[in-house]
């Protein structure tokens, strides 16, 4: 990728910069990563003379073991790529004229660099013939005991001879760092197993080597640990509202609850008053924690800096000993052109295997991160037992409902712990002000609720005041009652009773029986805490679910437990917190639960590569899963493959392998099929009548194995549908599924193939290879535009090219009556870089307001616009983060807009504003946002003129919604920064033809000049055209300019009726 502005990693361009106040900020510098051409240590193959390509380590039957990063080779080849990266810097200082600050150089998984550039400098630095792309600063953010019972990893543990628990396997868990104290991340576990350190005793890395920051910490089981956040590159230390400390300690929880999923030790801990047996998948795995994301204080989240995330993986392979990643982190929509997906395509090279969480944007559909066919992306899932919860029952006076007998409630934090049950008989006492909306913000009186739970409204004033004010009266345990659905754990620093929250209706409840019996309730607090139960294998309604946009594959590919996870937790500091643990859901818990697997099948089977580890998973899944309406059978772009069952995993009798060669080819925006890699899954966007996949598979098994193959779901052929292998061998089975019965609307239906056992070993594992196929409508292509001259009562024709470019028949005929749609911009997106176009929700750290783009447009008709498409990508993360999206149309002055919608939006010839989910308002693909403006109430009739259009969402600079650039325009758009004060000034850019939106109107169809067709109606093929010729007749008309429409009706549901604008010039007869 080259050119200007950013990409779903590439960098941002000639267009003003995002964090500048004033024109002189285009020089302001933030931190950019710089992936130059060449291949990094880990995807060398020996290309050059007198390099030869590094050695793998372990290699097994697939020849494919981890890379040997400390051989002579490898050590040679990073030596070189110094060389090449120092000529690099020279052209680089050449061209902008000064030395970058670089913060760091990386060989492993990436060839480049984290620099200090300024966004005209990166610009520049993207031209370069050496430079691959430039990637701007951006954030991720993060996804967040019986998991590894219910995925079959006890089986493996106590596997004859000696079982599987992750002895030898290295973990590298990429996130917020870990709590190093914990029992599950102790050198000797509390049976007394003691780890062995692969690198010998005493010997640790990163941070943990003498002299470092986190010296001490690391033992025989955390063998090493590193900051790349705090300081270089991440820099979060010391900034306002962030939580970071230097070293890998935790003060999120995420990264240690996820680690200790993984690969945590087997310990007893406490929770909720009761004694645990909890463990990660691979107790006895070593780990090493890449600490990489950060707390934002104000809210919670979490956030992880690509230059980072990207850091961490160069730095993992470059270790030399980790066999698996755990990324618990969003991100990935782009695989191809995104740098912390390359690293991790890099990282599968070097022999690693990638678990990562498929987000928890659900249920909706096109809502999964990790779309990479190298990264095993991970939906959640239940697992049978639910919460811990604290139960308020109330015990009187006389017939209490049922509904008061077990009301659930939600501790707070940062107070004082409940560990002593509330006796039954206690005062449950209701405010007097519980309906107010200031209800517990001052004193109140004297004893009201002496030795009584006091219930008090949400509202007006923080929960610690409401509850001391509470104490203060006699309280001895608080409840606020939540004054909206939407549930609420609060936070209560420094409160000296326990506080809970109730939800809305149990506490309206609770009021209305106390206003019933004169407030004189009573009840109890039960302790220990009550354990719950839910549906296990029922999909969390969070899981973020598939289609992969239009790629041919299924996301996510595989389900593990990920809702009320307990796990080791960490505190606000990174000491004193050791013993603590809590329950977390999401698919970050997921992904732990498959590193983890994977560990164990790595360890049990160290000849099979990384991609047949990943479809012996997928292939051994439990498929019975459900939706979350705990009913509907979940699909499998809901469930991918299934839920994990790495007992079955181990026995998987084939296995698919596939090449980091295959991978890059496959990328679509470069012609490659991405249906066609070597995958345990098929899918097809667009399976017009039928379509074909084929899949090599491999005999693992010590003997001889008869297998037979079957698609059930869909009407398809295998072929050989019987085949049998020696061990080793392989065969390429071909797989066509027919859609002719099929419903050409793109929905996706879906199938499996089975592969059976027929002979030989019988007791092996069923094979199940999931497949998802869709026909995608037809679509109309024609001659948008003609025109004609003809001698005033002449005659002549126009050609119109009618074409399909859809999954399906184009059935058509000429119908000039009513009004027709009419394209009147189709600006495609490269799909490569844009430019950004947001409005700042952090303006006061960016130091401006907005950055938008715009792009104009000219009709040559009175038009009513219809329906807007902008093609665009959000940087580290996606459009559910944004606030609301504007449009916005500007008359032309100058050659410019005449105003933008941040400071002068009353200049707009029409604006709407709506959130990303609004009605009439859509989203595809990396964030393609599509506004239908009937369907959400708008009228927009715009005379013949120029305008220019700007499409810009509200949301923080970290997930910068940007504007594709297009592959065709009219080489005209604009760039503004807005400032603070609400000054700047739309600029001209540069570096590609336009932006990529697609802008359609309605305009009346015929004319009395406009005759009969020569064709009028016919059917088109899929990738077909035909022509048709219409009769133009100058008869009776003066001299001068016309424009009239011939429209086609047909069965393209995007567009069913289409206005071709015809311009009839009429000269005056001779």
């Amino acid at each position: 990728m080259s050119g200007g502005g950013a990409s779903p990693s590439a960098a941002t361009g000639a267009a003003p910069p995002p964090s500048l106040a004033s024109e002189a900020s285009l020089d302001k510098r933030q931190r950019y990563i710089v992936v130059y051409n060449e291949a990094p240590l880990s995807a060398y193959k020996g290309e050059l003379r007198g390099l030869p390509a590094p050695k793998r380590l372990a290699a097994g039957l697939s020849g494919v073991g981890r890379l040997d990063v400390h051989s002579a080779a490898a050590r040679g080849y990073v030596q070189h790529l110094g060389e090449v990266q120092a000529d690099h810097e020279q052209s680089i200082r050449g061209l902008i004229g000064r030395s970058p600050r670089v913060d760091f150089r990386m060989r492993h998984a990436l060839n480049g660099m984290v620099a200090e550039l300024s966004q005209s400098e990166a610009d520049r630095i993207a031209q370069l013939a050496e430079v691959r792309f430039v990637e701007p600063y951006m954030e991720y953010k993060q996804a967040t005991d019986v998991g590894p019972t219910l995925i079959g990893a006890p089986a493996l543990w106590n596997a004859a001879p000696t079982g599987f628990r992750g002895e030898g396997m290295v973990v590298g868990i990429i996130d917020s760092g870990i709590n190093f104290g914990s029992p599950a991340f102790a050198a000797v576990d509390d049976t007394g197993y003691h780890h062995v350190n692969p690198l010998g005793a005493g010997t640790y890395l990163g941070t943990c080597a003498p002299g470092g920051v986190d010296e001490g910490r690391c033992n025989d089981k955390l063998i090493g640990g590193y900051d790349f956040v705090c300081n270089a590159p991440g820099n979060q230390c010391g900034v306002a509202d962030i939580r970071e400390e230097p070293g890998f300690g935790d003060t999120n929880s995420h990264g240690s609850h996820v680690a200790s999923t993984t690969a945590g030790n087997a310990w007893t801990a406490t929770y909720r008053g009761h004694s645990l047996r909890i463990s990660g998948v691979a107790p006895r795995a070593n780990i090493i924690a890449y600490d990489a994301c950060y707390t934002e204080i104000s809210t919670g989240r979490g956030l992880c800096p690509n230059v980072s995330t990207v850091r961490s993986i160069d730095q993992a392979i470059a270790d030399g000993v980790v066999d698996v990643i755990n990324y618990s982190i969003g991100g990935g929509s782009n695989p191809w052109t995104e740098a912390t997906s390359l690293s991790f395509l890099n990282a599968t090279d070097a022999g690693i295997y990638v678990a990562a969480a498929a987000g928890n944007d659900g249920p909706a559909s096109y809502t999964s991160d990790h779309l990479e066919p190298w990264v095993a992306t991970t939906a959640a899932s239940q697992h049978g037992r639910g919460t811990f919860a604290w139960v308020l029952s109330v015990s009187g006076p006389g017939a209490v409902p049922g509904d008061l007998q077990a009301i659930e409630l939600t501790e707070g934090s940062g107070g004082t712990p409940f560990t002593t049950a509330v006796p039954n008989n206690t005062p449950v006492k209701i405010s007097a002000g519980i309906d107010t909306a200031n209800d517990g913000c001052a004193a109140f009186p004297a004893n009201t609720f002496q030795g009584a739970v006091a219930v008090v409204r949400r509202g007006t004033c923080n929960f610690t005041d409401k509850v001391a004010n509470a104490a203060a009266a006699g309280a001895v345990a608080v409840v606020i009652a939540n004054n909206q659905v939407t549930g609420l754990s609060p936070s209560v620093p420094g409160a000296t009773v326990p506080a809970f929250v109730a939800s809305q209706a149990d506490s309206n409840a609770l009021r209305n029986f106390a206003n019933a019996n004169g407030n004189t309730s009573t009840g109890g607090i039960l302790y220990p805490s009550v354990i719950t139960t839910n549906t296990v294998d029922q999909l969390a309604d969070f899981s973020s679910r598939g289609p992969a946009d239009t790629f041919d594959i299924i996301k996510p590919e595989i389900t593990a437990p990920g809702v009320d996870i307990l796990a080791v937790t960490a505190g606000t500091t990174i000491s004193g917190f050791e013993q603590q643990v809590g329950l977390l859901s999401g698919t970050s818990m997921a992904s732990p639960h498959h590193a983890g697997a994977a560990a164990l099948v790595r360890q049990a089977r160290p000849g099979w590569s990384v991609a047949e580890v990943k479809s012996a998973l997928m292939m051994t899944a439990k498929q019975e899963v459900l939706k979350e309406d705990g009913v509907t059978q979940a699909d499998a772009h809901a469930m991918g493959s299934g839920r994990i069952q790495v007992d079955q995993a181990i026995r998987a009798g084939l296995v698919l392998n596939e090449t980091t060669a295959n991978y890059r080819a496959a990328n679509p925006a470069s012609g490659g099929d991405v249906s066609a890699l070597n995958l345990a899954s098929m899918a097809k966007y667009n399976c017009a009548t039928s379509c074909s996949f084929t899949r090599t598979f491999r005999n693992v098994l010590p003997t001889r194995q008869t297998w037979t193959g079957k698609v059930q779901g869909l009407s398809a052929l295998v072929s050989p549908s019987l085949f049998t292998l020696n061990p080793g061998e392989t065969k390429t089975v071909k797989i066509t599924v027919s859609t002719n019965s099929q419903a050409s609307n793109g929905n996706f239906n879906f199938g499996k193939l089975v592969l059976t056992p027929s002979g030989g070993d019988t007791s092996q594992p069923l094979l199940r290879l999931p497949i998802a196929v869709a026909v995608q409508p037809p679509r109309l292509t024609a001659t948008e535009s003609s025109a004609l001259t003809l001698a005033q009562g002449g005659s002549g024709s126009v050609n119109l090219r009618l074409g399909n470019v859809g999954g399906s028949n184009l059935d058509w005929q000429i119908d000039n009556t009513g009004s027709g749609g009419r394209t009147l911009v189709a600006q495609l997106p490269n799909n490569a870089n844009g430019r950004r176009s947001t409005r700042f929700t952090d303006a006061a750290s960016v130091g401006a307001r907005a950055q938008l783009s715009a792009d104009d447009f000219t009709l040559t008709d009175a038009t009513a616009i219809s329906r807007i498409v902008a093609d665009g990508f959000v940087n580290g993360g996606n459009l559910t983060t944004s606030t609301n999206i504007n449009w916005s149309i500007f008359r032309d002055v100058g050659g410019n807009p005449e105003g933008n919608p941040e400071s002068t939006p009353q200049l707009a010839l029409w604006s709407y504003t709506s959130t990303y989910n609004g009605t009439g308002v859509s989203t595809s693909g990396f964030a393609t946002i599509n506004l239908n403006l009937a369907a959400a109430g708008q009228n927009v009739n715009l005379a013949p003129g120029r305008y220019w259009l700007v499409v810009s969402v509200r949301a923080p600079l970290a997930t910068s919604w940007f504007w594709f650039n297009a592959t065709s325009g009219d080489n005209v758009y604009r760039g503004a920064i807005i400032n603070p004060d609400g000054s700047g000034a739309w600029t001209a850019t540069a570096g590609a033809p336009g932006m990529a939106y697609q802008l359609s109107g309605s305009n009346s169809c015929g004319a009395t000049w406009i005759g009969a067709p020569s064709r009028a109606f016919g059917r088109i093929a899929v990738g077909a055209n035909v022509d048709t010729t219409v009769q133009i007749s100058a008869a009776g008309l003066a001299p001068g300019s016309y424009s009239g429409y011939v429209c086609v009706a047909s069965n393209d549901p995007l567009r069913p009726k289409a206005a071709l604008r015809v311009a009839l010039t009429v000269q005056a007869a001779p």
